[in-house]
């Protein structure tokens, strides 16, 4: 028993909460690297210190990295199940953008900083995630 058929035989609407639940630790794990190892990095360098390189770490870096990896993460797991589409990474998206408003004293003109690279994972993920229509020839006059 593999753990895709095992994840597989989960019902449906318990299959999308657990993917959004499993990426959101991975996601925040992943952020919280990346943000460990920037900070790092700008001590080392000696780059920019003070209250902006804290904001910067935390909406360029930690959210950044927390809304791309829960968005893909979700995308490709979610896709495991049934065949989904565009609706999973946009619901994913829409998901970010809310708990990131509700969490932070963050306004709407701070969007790109805080969701941008969100946004292209998001995007990529309904490309890759689009449906081939086949045209039926059973209806043609």
């Amino acid at each position: 028993m593999s753990i895709q058929g095992a994840y597989r035989r989960i019902p449906d609407y318990l299959a999308l909460p657990l993917a959004f639940l499993a990426f959101a630790v991975i996601a925040l794990a992943v952020a919280a690297i990346g943000a460990l190892t920037t900070g790092f990095l700008l001590e080392k360098l000696d780059g920019a210190d003070g209250p902006g390189a804290g904001v910067l770490v935390i909406l360029l870096v930690f959210l950044n990295m927390a809304a791309s990896a829960f968005i893909g993460g979700a995308s490709v797991l979610a896709n495991l199940h049934p065949r989904s589409s565009w609706r999973i990474p946009v619901l994913a998206f829409v998901f970010c953008v809310i708990l990131v408003r509700a969490l932070g004293p963050f306004d709407v003109q701070f969007a790109p900083f805080y969701v941008g690279t969100g946004l292209v994972v998001c995007l990529l993920s309904c490309w890759f995630l689009r449906r081939k229509e086949v045209a039926s020839t059973e209806h043609a006059i």
